[in-house]
């Protein structure tokens, strides 16, 4: 799927055109596309748009489709269908009719048996557009079109028309659309699927409206699509009554990382330090380059990374976020070039693979028994979530799932650096009884979600449209729940919610932390639970992990953090509280551990004692805990 130059391909088509606009139109800063589910047509645009240094823009991304029709004709576009070939169409009924007149006979035709595409885009029609409102001018047909059969199957038939005696008719300037004041006034009318009775529909709408009541339509929409897996999953097992599970034993790096098991490995946090604010590239350079060492000695490649985790100790701004963003670029790729440079050389297999995923946070007090951070000093700690199973790692890197989205839409914020939005593993194989195999289960490994307006790229409270500042709060938390439970539904539709593992809530006060854990309960575990649990078994208590932290990204108040794993794992969160008194253990498979900073009795050196002395997973000091009585948790993975 993902898409790599090549001399021959359509592609470097799409790129010298480009090329040549912005030699005769340097202005140009971006490129739209009308890419609607296709993940091949966003892929190649966004390839091209950024390595000519253009944003890409894909506002009808991930849009409910049949919305999209709808929109279409209240916009106003004159379009009639000129090519059929899909079940259920028909010369007599749609061939050369305007879409505005049988919008309703697609939206009919989208359900089984038909299934149809109710925009077209799977190729089961085409359209010409006529007029539009930002049209000058209007194509008008003089004469009938001549319709070409190509197949006349009774059930599928396949045709075209072929246009002749066109007229380009001038318009009025009183009907073309030239602000934005003129496009959100425009108003259509929306027939329902009976063609029985209409209501006035606006197909533009601001960001900020689509923002109201967004705790309603929130949690709306995740029971809808909740409900929708529960409906595909229960399709789905009728059909599993004889899978086995093929089980394999594992390698182990215990030296440097734990194990979450399935072959997937955190490992522990590499430092890096400038003496300098302004050093961000030498701090970045020399945490890669411990982390490289390391891994070269264990024969790990980058591609066997699924997610990076990193610290920083500066405050995010602007300026600093950039330049890590700059530094942490240069370092990943030429990591991945010197592999791809080795494998040439040594006449082995190379072959691309989904950018990391990453995870992005700020805390003042970053430091651990050999490098110390002080307030002019830049400090920056790397993890990594990676591969180390029997597998070959050329046939792993092949067999993940991931979502790279560079684009600008409506649906949820594309990357703000070098990352995938998530990337899924897979973990098990399941024997089917004509003795093939498929994927069982997955781990999948989500980016640091904040809630950023997707199309604007910034927090509601920077907009100034928010008079009240906890409102900006609230709606900024809704969003970035919104936008984690529109990346696991395109990861997982069948398995949303349903197969949480971990998640971190990272907010920089009590009052973020509240709030977003408020939402949480609210869209998440009163929708997809069944109410009558008492509230210490809801997701709240279960898998999540409660942490305020120093800074965030684009001055986010919260980010989350998820991995959605096996049904046969299960998480366990333990307190110091509770092992000091006696309550509870250590688990000895502990991956993570975090402490507070602040409390003069803890250090790093006294927790890895409590841990034998022998912990080689991943440690974050963080400001404080949900509970304010807890000084450190460790998490850690069992089997059910």
């Amino acid at each position: 799927m993902l898409y790599r130059q090549c001399s021959n391909d359509e592609v470097e088509d799409l790129y010298d055109i480009l090329c040549r606009v912005l030699s005769e139109i340097p202005d140009v800063t971006a490129v739209s596309s009308g890419a609607i589910l296709s993940d091949y047509q966003r892929y190649r645009v966004e390839n091209v748009t950024r390595r000519l240094g253009l944003r890409s823009l894909c506002f009808l991304w991930q849009r409910s489709q049949e919305e999209l029709l709808e929109d279409i004709v209240s916009a106003g576009i004159d379009a009639i269908i000129i090519k059929i070939a899909a079940f259920g169409l028909t010369v007599e009924d749609f061939l050369g009719v305007h879409l505005s007149s049988i919008a309703y006979k697609l939206r009919q035709l989208s359900v089984p048996p038909w299934s149809l595409n109710v925009c077209g885009e799977g190729g089961e029609f085409e359209t010409v557009t006529l007029d539009c409102p930002i049209f000058n001018s209007r194509i008008r047909l003089q004469s009938e079109p001549e319709i070409v059969t190509h197949s006349k199957d009774p059930f599928s038939p396949t045709a075209y028309l072929r246009l002749r005696n066109l007229l380009l008719e001038a318009k009025p300037l009183d009907e073309v659309c030239r602000t934005p004041e003129q496009f959100l006034s425009l108003k259509g009318k929306h027939i329902n699927v009976e063609n029985t009775s209409t209501h006035e529909r606006s197909p533009f709408i601001t960001p900020f409206e689509r923002l109201k009541s967004i705790s309603l339509k929130t949690c709306e929409e995740i029971k809808g699509d909740f409900i929708n897996a529960m409906l595909r999953k229960t399709n789905n097992n009728g059909n599993n009554d004889n899978q086995k599970y093929d089980e394999c034993d594992r390698k182990s790096i215990n030296n440097f990382a734990r194990s979450l098991g399935n072959g997937m490995y955190v490992t522990s946090n590499y430092y890096g330090t400038g003496e300098k604010v302004d050093e961000i590239y030498e701090a970045t350079e020399d945490a890669f380059s411990q982390m490289k060492n390391v891994f070269a000695l264990n024969e790990i490649k980058p591609q066997q990374i699924v997610q990076f985790i990193v610290v920083l100790s500066q405050r995010l701004s602007p300026d600093v976020f950039s330049s890590f963003n700059e530094a942490y670029t240069g370092q990943l790729n030429r990591w991945l070039e010197e592999v791809e440079i080795d494998s040439i050389n040594s006449k082995t297999e190379y072959i691309d693979s989904y950018m990391p995923t990453r995870v992005c946070i700020c805390v003042n007090s970053l430091s651990n028994e050999t490098v110390h951070c002080s307030d002019e000093a830049f400090t920056i700690s790397l993890s990594a979530i990676v591969y180390y199973g029997d597998t070959n790692v050329f046939e792993w890197i092949n067999s993940l799932r991931g979502l790279y989205v560079q684009s600008i839409s409506h649906w949820a914020p594309a990357n703000i650096g070098p990352y995938s939005q998530a990337i899924a593993v897979p973990i098990s194989n399941i024997q089917l009884d004509d003795f093939s195999t498929c994927v069982a289960d997955y781990f999948t490994f989500y980016s640091g979600q904040i809630g950023l307006i997707p199309e604007l790229e910034i927090i509601p409270s920077e907009t100034g449209y928010f008079s009240d500042h906890f409102e900006a709060l609230e709606v900024e938390s809704w969003l970035s729940l919104r936008h984690c439970h529109r990346i696991m539904k395109y990861m997982a539709p069948s398995n949303i919610w349903m197969n949480l593992f971990l998640g971190i809530c990272y907010a920089i006060d009590e009052v973020s932390l509240n709030q977003a854990r408020n939402c949480f309960h609210q869209a998440v575990c009163l929708q997809t639970l069944d109410t009558t649990d008492a509230i210490s078994e809801c997701h709240c208590n279960q898998c999540i992990v409660w942490l305020v932290v120093s800074n965030l990204p684009k001055n986010a108040t919260v980010e989350w953090q998820w991995i959605t794993g096996p049904s046969s794992l299960s998480l366990v969160i333990t307190s110091l509280n509770k092992v000091l008194s006696r309550e509870s253990i250590i688990p000895s498979n502990t991956f993570m551990l975090f402490y507070r900073y602040d409390v003069n009795q803890l250090n790093v050196r006294e927790l890895s004692i409590l841990l034998n002395d022998n912990y080689t997973g991943f440690m974050l000091p963080v400001v404080k805990f949900a509970d304010p009585s807890v000084t450190a948790v460790f998490v850690s993975v069992q089997s059910k």
